[in-house]
């Protein structure tokens, strides 16, 4: 059994995924998702995130699925 997408490259293999719905070729959905992976700006993006949320703060973006979640948790208390 193989667990796709593998844990040494999930990240890309997770954005070429949704990539290739708009791509013509999963070859070119690797390219951008690679080019997404190896992005500085994305990867402190995503580290900065992490770092909220595993402080339990809320992390500031507005389309966050898990901040808004706990922010209507906390208003129906």
């Amino acid at each position: 059994m193989t667990d796709y997408p593998p844990a040494d490259d999930r990240l890309k293999h997770l954005i070429a995924q949704q990539v290739n719905l708009g791509v013509d070729t999963w070859k070119l959905a690797f390219w951008i998702a690679d080019g997404i992976v190896k992005d500085p700006e994305i990867r402190a993006e995503l580290e900065r995130i992490a770092d909220a949320h595993s402080k339990g703060q809320p992390c500031g973006d507005r389309h966050c699925e898990r901040c808004f979640a706990a922010a209507l948790t906390e208003t129906d208390r």
